[in-house]
């Protein structure tokens, strides 16, 4: 039983310190409660009785705890087919471009992919579209810092509800209906996890482990966490791994001006390279 279940103004300056170092999101004082929320059940589980005590706990433990402590705090809100416009523009703008140029695989990075989402709606939405056409090679790298959700990615399992974005053409060509417990889920195809590869990834390290380009980078409500000197290095990191014709898609509520002049606006929050 938890002696003390609130948050002292001390203990959360010095978890979101935490927050900062590892994942580069500014806590606001605001998010004092989510932080006490998502911490308790954590505390429960360590049978800690204070967050004062949690936090000594997290720093002599720091290397393995750090892990369940950003899992925790991070966000990871998404869905099938979010801000649907950005998978319009490829079908309309962006991939007819890559066939014109007859590529031998076609490179992506989901930044930010949370659990899967987002990369296995591009991959659909670029499978169908070179179906009857020759296809390059669909190479989709998904990198998020949470550990939890990444696990769920790999799994590609999905409730009735929570696929209900997905049009019907979609849902026959790339999942198949499982049972478990008398619930309907939802399980992506081979053919499409076979396109998409997760990793472990803090957007904010000093180094990347990719060595080439990539053709497009969506990093989509991700940025809007992050303060503007982290967003400005992350922009510096996008340009450097975007191909010279690549583009860029970030979130609808996210904005590069005054981060970045090294963009160039090319739809609605879809960014070409400054060359």
């Amino acid at each position: 039983m938890l002696n003390n279940y609130t948050l002292s103004d001390s203990d959360f300056n010095k978890l979101r310190e935490i927050v900062y170092k590892e994942a580069g999101i500014k806590l606001s004082d605001v998010k004092k409660v989510l932080v006490q929320s998502r911490l308790l059940k954590r505390l429960r589980e360590l049978k800690i009785v204070s967050f004062s005590d949690y936090y000594d706990y997290l720093i002599a433990n720091y290397e393995t705890e750090k892990i369940n402590f950003i899992n925790l705090i991070t966000t990871n809100k998404t869905d099938f087919f979010r801000e649907k416009d950005h998978f319009e523009f490829m079908k309309d703008v962006i991939l007819p471009d890559i066939e014109r140029k007859n590529l031998s695989e076609l490179r992506i990075w989901s930044a930010g992919c949370s659990s899967g989402e987002e990369p296995y709606t591009i991959a659909m939405v670029i499978k169908e579209y070179f179906k009857n056409k020759k296809s390059p090679e669909i190479l989709i790298l998904a990198t998020d810092i949470d550990t939890q959700v990444l696990e769920k990615a790999k799994s590609g399992l999905y409730s009735e509800e929570h696929i209900s974005p997905v049009e019907e053409k979609y849902i026959k060509s790339y999942f198949f209906k499982e049972v478990i417990n008398g619930e309907i889920y939802y399980r992506i195809r081979e053919s499409l996890k076979e396109c998409v590869y997760f990793r472990r990834l803090n957007l904010l390290q000093e180094q990347y482990p990719m060595k080439r380009q990539f053709d497009i980078i969506f990093c989509r409500n991700v940025i809007i966490y992050f303060d503007r000197d982290s967003q400005r290095k992350l922009f510096d990191k996008f340009y450097n791994y975007l191909k010279d014709d690549g583009y860029l898609l970030i979130g609808h509520s996210e904005n590069i001006t005054n981060v970045t002049d090294k963009f160039i606006l090319h739809g609605r929050t879809i960014y070409r390279k400054a060359l």
